[in-house]
């Protein structure tokens, strides 16, 4: 039987967002269970996404069944992509979602601050200059009286073996932070929304990568405690390293897939601040209900629910858990209270076998107006559970008190909501970055302030709140509208709700590049996200100097969807020129989309500025054809193209078959060696199409993980060396080579403008045959001379760069792309 009702409501509800695993089993809801008995949480802290320590955070959570939470001071903004182009915003968007995927497997919870990933740093003080430290520090003070941590685990010393300036910083602000928190003097403008909390202590996750004698020094110190995290759950059916695998292996853009660990693994904690322990990290802390006031019955009925839990039929159950719930609610409330209801909802629902889904019809709806989301809301229970749906908020039809659902049978609501709100851009980048501090910054102005701040994600723009009476009792339940959608390989899938501009502008390029006076074509993508969208006007607003025809261009696009592409004709200025183009609609600012989709993550999307770099640059060739051999991602051969080169992609496995002589130079893509195991064969053939004549260049890898022994046709050693000052000067140390010279000569103005960092991953040792052209350095640091080496073969030239090219490409640095035009035409 199913039952067809009417909901309309034009208000929304809002609830936290966190990462939560499912409850998939009955011995995942046992697990849970046993987490109402324990009474503390520990965050655990660092810099980046992948800087946490899953293995223990596993253990924390599912051995001590401890509440655990990570944060990460960053969304990882700055970092490399193995799997993708993503950089900037859309990194730090998918970097986030893999943090929560990983948190889905280990089971705790994630959390973030304002700071920005701004790239490698080599000390704590520019990171934290450069952060805006008081407002960093401020953020992680807000997360501990929040989340209110009994235990505070940092991943790094607050000293130079932190090695990365994130990571020093990030111990630093957490010792620091550990006594703000308890202090009503310090950011006492949080105290509207927190209170004051003062953890136990504060601990070290050191390690043998910091410290080859760290099992010898802590067996002479009580300093040290060392916990065993490779136990083994019969409940779960793993170790607590397998768990902590799956859960590292979420991070894939940063190419951390991990093998399922088996057997003991030893971790150790160094005391920094707090009580000191000797043996057990929660020693002194009172983990249990009577740290809530009034709680011995709920104790005494937890004991009970966990000594007579069925495996085999946990319903059996629902009734004493819907009685405990009752008796929690009875106390008055508390941090704890409130914590231990929102989980025990997920249980007594999992227990019972209920499923709710509220289903949208469609997953985009434009802002700013009243538009109708029309959908249904599901509810089962596929147990003998009594259970009636008392109400369903906003209210829907009067008519009717209460429902009771059968047992297996599907009772089903349909609904329509009208929405009027922003579009749905990640919070955190709503408001532009400080481009003096690199922060974002979160404002009492933004929609759902305070309890958004510091979460992972949006908290959901619609929701329903609604009440079942479970085994005769009322339990409140909160829910958001989702779409779900099958597809023929992957079956079922889910994704949020997204609010769009009623259309969207998004350039073709980020970057248009001029090489000579003529004009180009600016191709801009409209797509409608309603119907109707008609009589509308896209302008292009140009620097001065720049000349664009037309001016505007009338559009109308008649149905949800539909997409049509625009053409502007921009002139550059005779001489060079460095600027932005942004477009209008009418006299508002219009939005562009940028989608990030992966199979390991939700589909995500951004809605920034529409707008584009750019830059009218000197610059001549003396190569026309390149052959570009893919690496992990980077966008370097659309740039290239960009100013006139043939460029044609392909992979590293088709390099034997490929006709190699129409090529005059062959670029290797970012990391090739690292992610392609055919570069073992490739570097022969590629040092073949040297020895014939060819120019090969290849853009940097890292010194972990390579595929291939050898690089090019003489040996180097790749290091981890690099030069993270993007304003550092270099040293011409051979200013007659012809890669500083010919086509284009290259002078210290070359090396304005530059972004992030000069290179990475330079060379520390190299063969006699090899030059070295340019040498930098960050403040206070030995010259670094690994960036470029260059070696004649045969009758042709090897180049390996470590310039980050595939960074200051795509942000349209004119230096960058004279300087690789004279390694495409070197010799040539």
């Amino acid at each position: 039987m199913r039952k067809i009702l009417l909901l309309a409501f034009t208000t929304a509800v809002f609830s936290q967002v966190k990462a939560q695993r499912p409850i998939a089993n009955g011995a995942d809801l046992l697990q849970e269970i046993k987490k109402l008995n324990v009474v503390t949480n520990v965050l655990y802290l660092a810099a980046h996404p992948d800087d946490e320590n899953t293995r223990l955070i596993a253990w924390l959570e599912n051995e001590k069944l401890a509440r655990t939470a990570y944060l990460s001071l960053t969304r990882g903004d700055g970092g490399q992509n193995l799997i993708g182009i993503e950089k900037g915003d859309a990194m730090g968007v998918l970097r986030t979602q893999e943090l929560l995927e990983a948190r889905k497997i280990d089971g705790a919870e994630q959390f973030f601050s304002r700071a920005v990933d701004f790239g490698y740093s080599k000390t704590a003080e520019e990171t934290l200059e450069i952060w805006d430290k008081q407002a960093i520090l401020a953020d992680v003070v807000y997360t501990i009286r929040k989340f209110r941590p009994d235990v505070i685990v940092t991943r790094f010393p607050p000293d130079s073996r932190g090695g990365h300036g994130h990571h020093t910083a990030s111990a630093l602000l957490a010792e620091e932070a550990f006594d703000l928190a308890a202090d009503k003097n310090s950011f006492p403008e949080q105290l509207q929304y927190v209170e004051v909390w003062q953890a136990k202590r504060i601990l070290w996750n050191t390690s043998v990568w910091w410290d080859k004698q760290l099992p010898e020094k802590a067996a002479k110190t009580d300093d040290y405690i060392k916990i065993d995290i490779g136990e083994y759950s019969e409940i779960l059916g793993l170790s607590y390293s397998e768990i902590a695998s799956d859960s590292r292996s979420q991070h894939k853009s940063q190419g951390f897939g991990a093998e399922r660990a088996r057997g003991s693994q030893i971790e150790y904690l160094k005391h920094s601040k707090g009580e000191k322990v000797k043996q057990d990290l929660f020693e002194g802390i009172n983990c249990t209900w009577s740290r809530v006031a009034g709680s011995k019955k709920i104790q005494d009925k937890l004991n009970h629910i966990i000594a007579t839990y069925d495996i085999n039929s946990p319903s059996k159950s629902v009734k004493d858990l819907a009685e405990l719930y009752q008796l929690i609610q009875s106390l008055e409330e508390s941090f704890y209270t409130k914590e231990k209801l929102a989980s025990l909802e997920r249980i007594i629902q999992a227990a019972a076998g209920i499923h709710v889904e509220f289903l949208a019809e469609d997953y985009n709806y434009p802002a700013f107006q009243l538009s109708p989301v029309k959908g249904s809301a599901e509810f089962i229970v596929r147990t003998k559970t009594p259970v009636f749906i008392k109400s369903i908020e906003p209210s829907i039809d009067t008519n009717y008190s209460s429902i009771e659902l059968e047992e297996n049978e599907l009772t089903k609501f349909t609904f329509t909501h009208e929405i009027a709100i922003n579009p749905s851009n990640p919070y955190w980048l709503n408001i532009p970055i400080n481009k003096e501090h690199e922060l974002s910054f979160v404002d009492e102005l933004l929609p759902n302030w305070p309890a958004q701040y510091g979460m992972p994600e949006n908290i959901p723009n619609i929701e329903f709140s609604y009440v079942l009476n479970i085994a005769g009792i009322d339990i409140p339940f909160k829910q958001a509208i989702d779409y779900k959608w099958t597809d023929r390989v992957d079956g079922e899938l889910h994704r949020d709700l997204i609010v769009s501009p009623e259309v969207t502008a998004t350039p073709a390029e980020k970057v248009f590049i001029f090489s000579t006076n003529e004009a180009q074509r600016v191709d801009v993508l409209l797509e409608g996200n309603k119907d109707s969208v008609m009589d509308k006007t896209l302008k292009l607003v140009a620097p001065e100097g720049w000349k664009v025809e037309p001016t505007s261009i009338p559009f109308s696009l008649k149905f949800k969807g539909e997409q049509q592409s625009v053409s502007f004709h921009l002139t550059p200025p005779v001489h060079s020129s460095v600027g932005e183009i942004s477009f209008q609609f009418e006299k508002m600012f219009a939005q562009s989309v940028q989608r990030v989709n992966y199979p390991h993550i939700k589909p995500q999307i951004l809605f920034p500025r529409a707008k584009a770099k750019v830059v009218k640059m000197d610059i001549k060739k003396t190569v026309k054809s390149i052959g570009y051999v893919i690496g992990s991602g980077d966008e370097v051969a659309d740039n290239l193209g960009q100013i006139g080169f043939n460029v044609v992609s392909f992979h590293a496995d088709q390099l034997a078959i490929m006709d190699l002589s129409m090529f005059q130079t062959i670029i290797v893509g970012i990391r090739a060696y690292n992610t392609e195991a055919s570069m073992k064969n490739g570097n022969v053939i590629l040092n073949e199409f040297v020895k014939s004549g060819g120019n090969v260049i290849v853009q940097y890898n890292t010194n972990r993980g390579l595929k291939a022994d050898e690089i090019g046709p003489y040996p180097f050693q790749l290091s981890k060396n690099r030069v993270t000052k993007e304003e550092a000067e270099p040293t011409f140390l051979k200013p007659k080579h012809p890669l500083l010279n010919t086509p284009n000569k290259i002078s210290q103005a070359d090396f304005e403008g530059w972004v992030q960092e000069r290179g990475l991953y330079f060379a520390d040792e190299w063969d006699k045959q090899y030059e070295s052209i340019i040498a930098w350095n960050d403040p206070g640091e030995e010259p670094q001379a690994g960036s470029i080496l260059v070696a004649d073969y045969g009758k042709g030239h090897f180049i390996y760069t470590g310039i980050s090219f595939f960074r200051q490409l795509p942000a349209g640095v004119p230096g960058a792309y004279r300087l690789l035009t004279n390694m495409i035409s070197y010799g040539k």
